[in-house]
């Protein structure tokens, strides 16, 4: 299990044996031989490629020969622009569906079925001979029944393509799926934040305090909802234990909101339990910006980390759950120079649809999304470390390192930051433990 810093503590921390390397890809989680997915097999990616260049290729073809009819270049889309009266992002489109070096990068670039007759009528007004933009509408045609035959539609099969993009990112899916979960689930945020500082033990170089700020920043109301949980504390466990990190009793839930860097306009933060936890849930309030709330909280783990390797136990790490939508996620992990965490460091974001992200590493690869989360390395945190979404950031933090007695000039910071995090999911991040 890893350290959980979703809308509650984590169960009790431990290393994970790392058996196998962490794939670069969502295409190398699993052998070529099983390999599965949208296309089935690489055998069918292979072959949808190969039809989809011949497709590129003939819309490639009827652009230029609809530029050279016209004696106008398409690759200079500003000139197109001027002399046709043709909106310059049209243009730019169709010239950048020529200077694409993969066919699956001109798929995105390609106009829809609007744009293209707009295209197309100011050549055919221009005096441009019908055979040259029918045989583009033909070659856009062709490319389209492709699509058809494949995914159901163009839209459908840029949804697959921003999956298998070299870059890793999702983003368009990413962004399209915040605006309709907040507004499904009548919620969203601003920020995702958390922060992890990894303090060695003055008593057991081993092991490693952790100090934990978790929250969201900007929680909006979309329409009127009722108590919205947000955060749940664990009762005690055997040889784990936890406190709020800015002081309190620990058996009332609600010590651990960082009161003094949380704002909750026009409403009521108030306990329940729920089995063996203590949940905080955010009463009722207004919707809109005059309900916008700031709500961190922070938790003291004592002895939480091994700092050294141990039969079965060769790596560590904490995951970061995310279920509210968001239009941010950051994530930090401040770490003592004295331990080597950020040489072997790697993140990664897991799916987490039916089950929070399991301990079992083939399990954990089969889950994990397309989404680049290499980390930013910061050596010197005396320039500062802000976070835009959230002013009071840097405070906050400082005050944890006061409440841990520690020095921020003795440690180093590692940030993963995204747009519009996935819901539901899991950032995993992690790092190779030493002999």
């Amino acid at each position: 299990m890893y350290p959980t810093e979703g809308f509650m503590l984590p169960e009790k921390p431990s290393t994970t044996t790392r058996s196998v390397p962490t794939p670069r890809s969502a295409r190398e989680v699993a052998p070529k031989s099983e390999r599965s997915g949208v296309f089935g097999s690489d055998a069918m990616l292979a072959t949808f490629r190969q039809e989809c260049e011949v497709a590129i290729e003939s819309i490639r073809a009827a652009v230029k020969g609809l530029g050279n009819a016209a004696s106008s270049d398409p690759t200079r889309p500003q000139e197109v622009s001027r002399r046709f009266g043709i909106n310059k992002n049209l243009t730019w489109k169709f010239a950048r569906v020529l200077s694409a070096t993969d066919a699956f990068d001109a798929i995105t670039m390609l106009p829809g079925p609007e744009g293209v007759e707009i295209y197309l009528r100011a050549f055919a007004a221009g005096g441009t001979p019908e055979q040259f933009t029918a045989e583009l509408r033909f070659a856009l045609k062709r490319f389209d029944a492709l699509a058809d035959r494949h995914f159901g539609s163009r839209a459908e099969l840029e949804l697959v393509l921003d999956g298998l993009r070299t870059d890793g990112t999702l983003e368009n899916a990413r962004r399209m799926a915040f605006r309709g979960m907040a507004g499904v689930f009548g919620v969203q945020a601003r920020a995702r934040l958390t922060a992890q500082i990894v303090q060695p033990k003055s008593s057991d170089p081993r092991r490693a305090n952790v100090a934990m700020l978790v929250g969201l920043a900007g929680l909006r109301r979309l329409r009127p909802i009722g108590a919205l949980p947000i955060f749940r504390a664990s009762s005690d466990q055997p040889g784990f234990t936890s406190a709020p990190l800015f002081g309190g009793d620990a058996k009332d839930a609600t010590n651990y909101l960082a009161r003094e860097f949380s704002t909750i306009p026009n409403s009521k933060v108030h306990t329940f339990e729920s089995g063996e936890r203590l949940s905080v849930a955010l009463g009722e309030g207004p919707i809109g910006r005059s309900g916008d709330s700031d709500m961190i909280f922070g938790t003291l783990l004592p002895d939480a980390l091994s700092l050294h390797a141990e039969p079965g136990d060769t790596t560590a790490g904490f995951s970061t759950a995310v279920s509210i939508p968001s239009e941010s996620l950051v994530s930090d992990l401040f770490v003592h120079k004295s331990i080597p965490v950020l040489e072997s460091l790697r993140a990664s974001m897991h799916a987490t649809l039916s089950t929070p992200l399991p301990s079992d590493r083939a399990r954990q690869a089969a889950c994990r999304l397309p989404i680049d989360c290499t980390p930013l390395l910061m050596e010197d945190l005396s320039v500062g470390f802000p976070l835009e979404q959230f002013g009071q950031y840097e405070a906050m933090v400082l005050r944890a390192f006061e409440v841990l007695k520690a020095n921020p000039a003795d440690y180093r910071l590692a940030r993963v930051a995204m747009a519009f995090p996935p819901v539901p999911s899991a950032l995993l991040v992690e790092w190779d433990l030493p002999e």
